[in-house]
């Protein structure tokens, strides 16, 4: 072949999306403890020492992990505390001390599945400060001023069976690490399960939006009260797990990122009065599953929110965000892992360099999955 050919052979390569340079380096694992199997992780900083931690919950052992991050990457040894099946989890200051608490869903295979409040101690440690029932099946939490008096309060959703309809619930907080009595918002024939807080309309309020399992994103307008009103869907042919409320634009509008076991990524624009366009979805990239988690951050340091999403056969990949809503498949994240796992993705920057690194929870191997961002 001629030097040209192999010149131009090069740079299309090079424009192909798999082609890239490589986002993230090789995957590095942590164990969570024998005999657990880590569902779902979330990451925060639970110390003063200014480094990202992980909170990891395995609802087949009854256990949440804690695991202290150095700044460097790494973690310390596990810190596990029992909880009955916790599901979901939720960070924030729930007694104001200035100390990260949890806020967990908790099943026991009964119909008295509760939302608790656990308050940190500042080093990893946590007590149970709260407990209130939520149903039979909590699938999804997130903590948020919904009623505007300074305190967290929590929403919770239920998919209900039994009798039970399904639900969005509502408990507001005291500022003490205590829950109010919860408001039930029913979502007939629904199954609703991710749930993200944020301000849809500009009004200072926040609202919620629930991923609605086979009908797509029902969106929860706040009256400024903590109260809502029926929920507006908008309406996608796939089966929607999991949203995130992000600014994929840049314009102060906040947009939906939904995690669809069907369709693949679901991207919803905001038009600035709470109100959504038309669905624009990111099917399949070759031969990748669609996702059942997906988290927003700025991956590549473009200014531009990206996307990176995970799937329970443990693929992992990403879009990159143009800036105006539409997106670009970036890759894998990584694509030499073996495990079953992947409904929990987090974002943060685990080894303190300004870049967002990935964690993943490995459900078969009891372990989670740190990828650091190449940059």
């Amino acid at each position: 072949m001629s030097r040209d050919f192999n010149l131009i052979l090069a740079l299309m390569l090079l424009s192909m999306p798999t082609a890239r340079a490589k986002q993230f380096e090789h995957v590095r694992y942590y164990g969570v403890g024998r005999g657990q199997e880590p569902a779902v992780a979330v990451a925060a900083r639970l110390t003063n020492s200014g480094n990202l931690d992980l909170v990891i919950t395995d609802s087949l052992s009854g256990k949440v992990t804690i695991l202290l991050g150095n700044g460097d990457s790494t973690f310390q040894k596990p810190m596990t505390f029992p909880a009955p099946q916790p599901g979901a989890v939720a960070v924030g200051d729930f007694n104001e001390d200035g100390i990260q608490d949890l806020a967990l869903t908790e099943g026991n295979g009964t119909g008295d599945a509760t939302v608790d409040i656990f308050l940190g101690d500042g080093t990893g440690h946590f007590r149970l400060s709260e407990t209130r029932t939520v149903g039979i099946a909590p699938h999804g939490i997130v903590a948020a001023d919904l009623n505007g008096d300074g305190h967290l309060d929590v929403a919770v959703t239920n998919f209900g069976f039994e009798g039970n309809g399904p639900s969005m619930m509502t408990f507001f907080g005291n500022g003490h690490g205590k829950l109010g009595h919860r408001k039930t918002y029913r979502m007939p024939d629904q199954e609703p399960a991710g749930i993200a807080a944020g301000d849809l309309n500009g009004d200072g309020h926040p609202d919620l939006v629930v991923a609605a399992y086979g009908e797509g994103a029902a969106v929860f307008m706040n009256d400024g009260t903590g109260e809502f009103g029926k929920p507006t869907y908008y309406v996608v042919d796939g089966d929607p797990v999991q949203v995130t409320i992000a600014d994929l634009r840049n314009n102060g509008k906040h947009d939906l990122a939904v995690a669809d076991e069907v369709q693949g990524l679901d991207i919803w624009l905001n038009n600035g009065d709470g109100t959504f366009g038309k669905v624009a979805s990111y099917v399949n990239f070759g031969d990748t599953e669609p996702p059942d988690a997906c988290v927003a951050a700025d991956l590549n340091l473009d200014g531009k929110l990206d996307v990176a999403c995970s799937a329970n056969n443990f693929q992992s990949y990403y879009y990159y965000g143009e800036g105006n809503g539409k997106f670009t498949f970036g890759g894998f994240i990584n694509d030499d892992i073996d495990g079953y796992g992947g409904y929990s993705i987090a974002a943060g920057d685990f080894n303190n360099d300004g870049a967002p690194d990935i964690a993943i929870p490995i459900q078969d191997e009891g372990k989670v999955a740190i990828m650091l961002n190449g940059k």
